[in-house]
């Protein structure tokens, strides 16, 4: 009986992805971004967290098109990853020496006399509404401003790129 010894591997071809994403650039733009409902995620040591889902709709610029394709661009961001983007677009910012430039807040952490009970406090239903609404509110002002956009364009793409693991 004969064995294989060496199986060649198929050949690899490579494609430049590229030139298309620079036509979906100039076909579409910003429609809206929204962050919706959670997802609670079981971490380490029993400990629970939300993973947020983040929607960037794009918008085609030839409206007369009836038959208009909306692409959608969606990742999954925890909390922490918002936080980590506004101190680098703050960062960023004042690297520059553009400190003018407004970024705006995050909605509020957990308050300080919560945190012996953070898991509850984490977890209820009206605080993560909120939470999400603040949230939503910050990506789409990073999003809307021109200038911010400018400077820190790299870290925000970054941001809304899905991870691999997405």
């Amino acid at each position: 009986m004969n064995k294989i010894r060496i199986l060649m591997p198929e050949p690899i071809s490579l494609t430049d992805n590229e030139s298309q994403a620079r036509n979906l650039n100039q076909l579409y733009s910003l429609q809206k971004c929204q962050v919706g409902d959670c997802t609670i995620v079981n971490g380490e040591n029993g400990t629970k967290f939300a993973v947020w889902k983040v929607t960037l709709l794009l918008h085609p610029q030839d409206t007369a098109s009836q038959s208009a394709y909306y692409p959608r661009v969606e990742t999954f961001r925890r909390y922490s990853d918002f936080c980590q983007l506004r101190e680098q677009l703050v960062r960023r910012c004042a690297d520059s020496q553009r400190a003018n430039i407004d970024v705006p807040k995050l909605p509020p952490g957990v308050k300080w006399y919560d945190i012996w009970r953070y898991q509850e406090a984490n977890l209820d239903h009206n605080w993560l509404s909120k939470r999400r609404q603040g949230l939503e509110y910050f990506i789409n002002h990073v999003l809307l401003n021109g200038e911010l956009i400018v400077l820190a364009r790299d870290l925000v793409v970054k941001f809304l790129e899905p991870s691999q693991a997405d």
